[in-house]
C-alpha cells in the first residue's frame, strides 16, 4: 500500500508547494495519519493520450463532500511503467496480484 498521493489543483498548480508544506512527507499531517501528499503539476507524470477523459470522480462522506478526480488505474500503471522506479514496479506487481487490472 502506498503511503503517498500526488495532488494537483488544476486551476492553481502553483499551490503544489503549499500541499507539500501542509500535507507533505514529515509534516504534522503525515505524523498524524501515516500517509502524505506531494504537490505536483501537469509535467510530473507521463500519461497516455486522453487520460483526462478517463478520470474517476470521488466525492463522498470521506472527502467531506469535496470532489476529487483520480487517475484511472490503467493510466496510472502506464505512468508507473514509464517511470520505471523500484517503488513503481512493486506497485504494479501489487496491482496485478490484487486483480486491480484487466487484461
Amino acid at each position: 500500500m502506498s503511503r503517498e498521493a500526488d495532488i494537483i489543483i488544476p486551476d492553481n498548480p502553483e499551490k503544489s508547494d503549499l500541499i507539500d508544506s501542509v500535507l507533505g512527507e514529515l509534516s504534522q499531517f503525515h505524523d498524524t495519519f501515516g500517509y502524505y501528499a506531494q504537490g505536483v503539476d501537469f509535467t510530473t507524470a507521463k500519461l497516455p493520450t486522453n487520460w483526462q477523459q478517463r478520470l474517476i470522480p470521488i466525492c463522498n462522506e470521506n472527502t467531506n463532500g469535496i470532489r476529487g478526480l483520480c487517475l484511472e488505474i490503467h493510466d496510472m500503471l502506464v505512468s508507473k511503467l514509464v517511470a520505471n522506479r523500484e517503488k513503481d514496479n512493486k506497485y504494479i506487481k501489487a496491482a496485478i496480484n490484487n486483480k486491480l487490472v484487466k487484461k
